[in-house]
């Protein structure tokens, strides 16, 4: 009896749950949904992609947005400004730099501090920095190669905005 009261409270508990809707099913998740006056905020110093009504692309990053136009800043350093009212599609690029690379530079600091500071006064610290510094790179670099990869593979994200 207390075995088939559990198992039927359970299964209502399950369908009440999976009744509820979800607030994010709304929205995929390769698509972000912002005010446009936070769209320089979203991108967060990645590259975007914006797409006019006739078709022409155009890659920068947000320099500036006001209500009307958003400035971005191309590869070649100039400063384009793009109306509201001609974008179709506006896209962020999900990748922000590269973990092993930065995982990279902060051994290379470690490192570098350690052997610099051997023949100090402060010259037992280094000798357990030095291998300390390399274990932990020995550590992250597997999970850094694995960042990499994953964000790789993300692309892009649209952002739709509201009205």
């Amino acid at each position: 009896m207390k075995h088939t009261l559990a198992s039927s409270t359970l299964l209502a508990a399950f369908l009440a749950a999976s009744s509820l809707p979800l607030s994010a099913s709304d929205i995929p998740a390769n698509q972000v949904e912002t005010r446009w006056t936070d769209v320089c905020s979203v991108a967060q110093d990645h590259e975007l992609t914006l797409t006019t009504g006739p078709g022409e692309t155009i890659q920068g990053y947000c320099v500036a947005i006001d209500v009307n136009k958003i400035s971005v800043k191309t590869a070649d350093k100039r400063i384009i400004q793009i109306a509201r009212t001609t974008l179709a599609k506006l896209e962020v690029e999900r990748r922000k730099g590269r973990q092993l690379e930065s995982l990279g530079r902060g051994m290379h600091k470690g490192i570098h501090w350690g052997f610099e500071n051997a023949l100090s006064p402060r010259g037992p610290l280094p000798l357990v920095a030095v291998p300390l510094t390399l274990a932990w790179g020995a550590v992250a670099a597997p999970f850094c190669i694995l960042g990499d990869i994953i964000s790789d593979a993300a692309g892009k994200r649209e952002i739709k905005v509201q009205p």
